[in-house]
């Protein structure tokens, strides 16, 4: 069985042949690269010695946070915004976009950084977007607070979220998507199209791959020039700045493809930790050194490392994933390319 969201338009880019994601039963199927979790291998995990025990420990390295945030007040300017882990807050065009607003403790896993305000605080919020189920990403109260104190007009989301968080979010519209469908935002001057990554979705012990699970291209038209928002649709790219939000992934070869499809990118935000042991992360998160290859697969400009220093998720030492990243643009000459402000700053090209 193949299935899609019949409202939305593919991406005239899209695969040859694809009509939509398999899906039998209950599940979503992987169209490559199978993987299903092993408990025997989360239980390895567990009870295995973590060789970097000591250096580990000893490693209390967060993220540098940023103090002021007066461009929450700033409806003019187009902005990024890192809020730790995979949360990003977008200003495009005057509207706002939040991505994957995990931002407290989770159980057993307390948050290590915090941005500059919380999320009890996030205000003027247009577009809520979810890449996948996990509840690092995707928090209950979170989301009802968001849907309280701003005035949301659509949740972005894979096929089948809408399971999950469809009472937290109440009378908000919820728009699912399936892997290069493009999702309707009206005259925002944006165009987000839903796109793979090598991942899977679970937040219990019986509701494997029940939601799908991927990344955000979102292709920013400046309105402000000669162009119109009606140009942002199904057919031709618009002007401006083309931002790619990979959520939680594998190495993959997706990325190459999603490269060649949007030839243009800007930035690719990619995530670099919970990758060690190898045993057990390979098939959920790429290293740094993955993470990499998959900037230069894309072929953007700038490389983003997220998904590292906010929670303590793996065996790696707080600090490795980005100084890795860093070593690994330096010695190829790439530095500048480099994205990393503070959490909590605002940041644009």
């Amino acid at each position: 069985m193949i299935i899609n969201n019949p409202a939305l338009p593919f991406h005239p880019a899209k695969p040859i042949g694809w009509t939509g994601n398999p899906f039998e039963g209950k599940e979503f199927k992987y169209d490559r690269d199978p993987f299903r979790p092993d408990w025997s291998v989360l239980l390895r995990m567990i009870f295995s010695r973590n060789p970097q025990r000591a250096e580990k420990k000893a490693d209390t390295w967060t993220p540098p946070v940023a103090t002021g945030v007066g461009y929450l007040e700033n409806r003019t300017e187009n902005w990024i915004v890192w809020l730790g882990h995979a949360c990003f807050l977008f200003q495009f065009n005057g509207v706002r976009f939040l991505v994957d607003p995990q931002l407290t403790d989770m159980p057993l896993v307390p948050r290590r950084v915090f941005p500059p305000f919380t999320y009890e605080e996030i205000r003027d919020v247009d577009y809520l977007l979810f890449s996948h189920d996990h509840r690092d990403h995707v928090d209950e109260k979170c989301i009802r607070a968001i849907c309280k104190n701003n005035p949301i007009r659509k949740v972005l989301c894979p096929l089948k979220l809408s399971s999950v968080i469809g009472k937290w979010v109440e009378d908000i519209p919820i728009e699912e998507a399936g892997w290069y469908q493009i999702f309707e935002t009206g005259t925002t001057g944006v165009r987000i199209t839903f796109l793979p990554s090598r991942h899977w979705c679970r937040r219990g012990l019986t509701d494997f791959n029940r939601v799908l699970w991927g990344s955000f291209m979102l292709e920013v038209q400046d309105l402000g020039g000669a162009a119109g928002a009606e140009e942002v649709g199904e057919a031709g790219a618009p002007a401006g700045h083309t931002i790619y939000f990979g959520g939680d992934s594998a190495k993959t070869s997706y990325w190459k493809e999603i490269g060649d499809m949007f030839p243009d990118i800007d930035v690719a935000m990619l995530g670099i930790g919970a990758y060690k042991p190898d045993y057990m992360m390979q098939e959920n998160h790429a290293s740094p050194e993955e993470a990499h290859r998959g900037f230069l697969d894309l072929g953007a400009k700038r490389w983003w490392p997220m998904h590292h220093g906010t929670y303590d998720l793996s065996n790696e030492p707080a600090s490795e994933p980005i100084t890795w990243a860093t070593e690994l643009m330096a010695e190829n000459g790439m530095v500048e390319r480099l994205v990393q402000p503070a959490v909590g700053e605002a940041w644009w090209f």
